[in-house]
């Protein structure tokens, strides 16, 4: 028995989220129907992140076990002919023994897109939120507040299970990253980029900061961001922001060495 750990990309448009429901189009649901298939006995294919319906990714780390005798190329070749096109294996690499990727991980990096032009550009639906004009000066100082180690209670989803809402951000950074014809468009900034990387997150804990953000950009003083973070209170926090904008850009892990090598 080895463990194949797998580099997986995804538009999560069609699917409900990155764990298996019953009945329901999940990317852990595909990939496990692929390799249950070429293993010819259904396996468990283990994610480093759950994100959820809508969400992309460019960078999941995965692992499964198998008998199968195939190298790592064969298994990504395999898995991208029995995949749908929405899913890409990206790498696959032999892991070690068992290795389990949401225990091994280091930290994650989302990308939030906003557009706030007059009209969302048809190659972005599904891959930005639509907004009004925002102050993004005034944005990038209420996201000061919430960069360390802080009590998260008004950035998570009602029904969030975590034991403790205590997280770490490590970065939050605002900005407009295209010149001046990015997507066909000639105002310069009206794509905004909100980057966030921290140690492990909530559920919804990326969108609800980018819809309380956006707030922020729309006039609400930017030191009420510390009111927000102390009043512990989800109802503090502004609207969860659409999960469409939302990409998983990357999953850090202890084997990120090994990962490298095998690509």
């Amino acid at each position: 028995m080895k463990t194949i750990g797998l580099i997986v990309a995804y538009d999560g448009t069609p699917f409900a989220g990155w764990q298996r429901q019953p009945d329901r189009p999940t990317i852990q649901g595909c990939l496990e129907e692929a390799v249950s298939k070429i293993n010819q006995t259904p396996t468990e294919v283990r994610g480093a992140s759950r994100t959820d319906a809508g969400v992309h990714a460019e960078y999941q780390i995965a692992a499964f076990d198998t008998e199968r005798p195939y190298d790592t190329g064969r298994w990504r070749i395999a898995l991208n002919a029995t995949t749908p096109p929405e899913i890409t294996v990206r790498c696959a690499f032999e892991a070690p023994a068992g290795f389990e990727p949401r225990f091994e991980s280091r930290g994650k990096h989302y990308r939030y897109w906003l557009w706030q032009n007059a009209y969302l550009p048809p190659f972005l639906y599904h891959r930005a939120a639509h907004t009004r004009p925002l102050d993004i000066e005034n944005m990038q100082k209420a996201a000061q507040y919430l960069i360390g180690e802080h009590d998260f209670s008004s950035f998570r989803a009602y029904d969030c299970q975590a034991k403790t809402p205590v997280r770490t951000i490590t970065r939050l950074d605002i900005s407009t990253p295209g010149g001046p014809y990015v997507f066909g468009c000639h105002d310069e900034s009206a794509l905004i980029q909100i980057d966030v990387e921290g140690t492990a997150f909530l559920k919804q804990m990326v969108r609800i900061i980018v819809g309380t953000l956006i707030e922020f950009g729309l006039g609400r003083n930017a030191t009420e961001m510390l009111d927000v973070l102390n009043g512990r209170k989800r109802v503090l926090a502004g609207r969860t922001a659409p999960a469409d904008g939302l990409t998983l850009v990357r999953s850090y892990s202890s084997i990120d060495e090994l990962v490298r090598i095998s690509q």
